[in-house]
């Protein structure tokens, strides 16, 4: 796993800036981006997320990173093929339980929801490609192995306010996807993994815990379920 994150690290290192400073604000400007395309309503939010992929892909071919390091190889996720069918199996044993003990249900509660689903995969990717090529070895080239690995577990969570149960898997998520791809090096692996458990957990687990993965402004626009009717309990009983 060291060696694997000191070699992402080391396409990065190149940009890196004699003075730290300067690296972490070219680590903390795209973040920065990312959240405010969260909190910004739509077209707005797209166009600025958009922005902030296009300086992370700017910045990684800047840094003239050799796309098989990055983990795009499809040979390579032929390898791991057998983590992947793993984790197929592991979803399809909690959906099975939570089709038997009544908690699933249609996914952001759409009729049809298998845009969704290629969309999440797509989004799936996109946020590996940000978190694993960029941000950790960003991380790496500031603080040491382990601190890059918990940082990446936050910077992840992040993304994902102000959803608190969200949050706290998310973080967790996150320092598993990067020590993963640490080990794994392939980009595609991650992101199937990502999408297979984030779509699970949001069919499986009942609509208040995670209230169909809102985050950003969609979360205050469209409450937990739990909440709405505390609310309209509270104005009920005045």
């Amino acid at each position: 796993m060291k060696v694997a994150l000191r070699s992402a690290a080391a396409g990065m290192g190149r940009l890196a800036s004699p003075t730290r400073g300067i690296t972490l604000m070219r680590l903390l400007f795209p973040i920065a981006l990312i959240e405010i395309a969260l909190w910004s309503p739509l077209p707005a939010g797209i166009l600025i997320g958009i922005a902030a992929l296009w300086y992370i892909a700017w910045q990684v071919q800047k840094a003239q990173c050799n796309a098989l390091a990055l983990g795009f190889d499809l040979r390579g996720l032929l390898r791991q093929s057998w983590l992947v069918g793993a984790v197929v199996l592991l979803a399809s044993c909690v959906l099975l339980v939570a089709y038997f003990s009544g908690t699933f249900h249609r996914l952001f509660g759409l009729r049809d929801p298998w845009f969704a689903v290629a969309a999440y995969f797509v989004w799936a990717f996109v946020q590996e490609f940000m978190l694993q090529c960029f941000c950790v070895p960003m991380l790496r080239s500031l603080v040491s192995r382990v601190s890059a690995l918990l940082l990446a577990g936050a910077v992840f969570a992040v993304a994902h306010l102000p959803n608190p149960n969200l949050t706290l898997v998310t973080f967790f998520a996150g320092v598993a996807f990067t020590a993963l791809y640490a080990r794994m090096k392939n980009l595609y692996a991650i992101a199937l993994i990502h999408a297979v458990l984030g779509l699970t957990l949001a069919v499986s687990t009942p609509d208040y815990w995670f209230n169909h993965l809102h985050v950003g402004r969609t979360f205050l626009d469209h409450p937990p379920a739990a909440q709405m009717l505390s609310t309209g309990e509270s104005a009920a009983n005045r």
